[in-house]
């Protein structure tokens, strides 16, 4: 599997141990002649805390215990998909492009397509306790603009010189989508490709389903205007609610 030029040697080293294994190609199945599309995509949400909003209260003993008791993984990720929690400002995943056909295809471009955009989640924040994710991603989506594109250094990622994939060759974006803005943004992706006839063809990709999801961004509020905030506790191990007048 080749990666889009321009990530950075150190970066491509990590993502082809991390999708092939030993530097050698990922093992494929063999093809499936009626496959309904040459391309395989995979979105992977890169791990690390953030700040996350939600549309609904953290209400009952059992879910307010979630915060305030012992950090348990599995019981924080059911209360996240319960509330439907949304990260704050940003979300950072891996997008993979894979051929999974015979053929050679030209992948023309990703796009994504912005599906709600209203004002920001102004009911519950949670302060993560730990540390930030990473900002070393190589390429940006400013969900700001109204029809945002996927940009590396300020220029447009996909030109042009469109990616040419062979049968098992692949890419990989590591995305940063950023919402600086006071809005709330829902997208998901159109990967527009060419097939070995020259018919053109657009696969949707959905959110991939992760908590909080990727393709779903609240732009940040000043503390005092969430009707619940959560901040951690005085050693840091949990979360307590924070008054209006402690927020200001």
């Amino acid at each position: 599997m080749s990666l889009v030029t321009g990530l950075g040697s150190s970066l491509q080293t990590f993502l082809t141990d991390a999708l092939s294994g030993d530097d050698e190609p990922a093992a494929s199945g063999p093809r499936d002649p009626k496959a309904s599309t040459p391309l395989e995509v995979a979105v992977v949400p890169e791990e690390g805390s953030s700040f996350i909003v939600s549309e609904q209260k953290v209400t009952g003993s059992e879910d307010r215990a979630v915060l305030t008791g012992d950090r348990d993984p599995a019981s924080w990720n059911r209360l996240l998909r319960k509330i439907g929690a949304v990260s704050v400002s940003k979300t950072a995943y891996k997008l993979t492009v894979t051929n999974v056909s015979s053929s050679s295809v030209r992948v023309v471009d990703v796009v994504p397509v912005i599906t709600r955009r209203t004002e920001a989640i102004n009911t519950t924040m949670v302060v993560p306790l730990g540390g930030l994710g990473s900002d070393n991603i190589p390429v940006e989506l400013n969900l700001d603009d109204r029809y945002p594109k996927f940009t590396q250094d300020g220029k447009p990622y996909f030109s042009q010189q469109s990616q040419i994939l062979k049968a098992d060759d692949g890419f990989v974006m590591a995305v940063e989508s950023k919402l600086l803005g006071r809005e709330y943004v829902e997208y998901y992706l159109k990967v527009n490709y060419i097939d070995s006839k020259g018919t053109k063809h657009s696969l949707e990709v959905k959110d991939p389903g992760s908590v909080p999801g990727v393709f779903r961004v609240s732009g940040a509020l000043d503390e005092e205007q969430y009707s619940e905030y959560w901040g951690p506790d005085e050693n840091r191990q949990a979360w307590r609610p924070y008054s209006l007048a402690e927020r200001k």
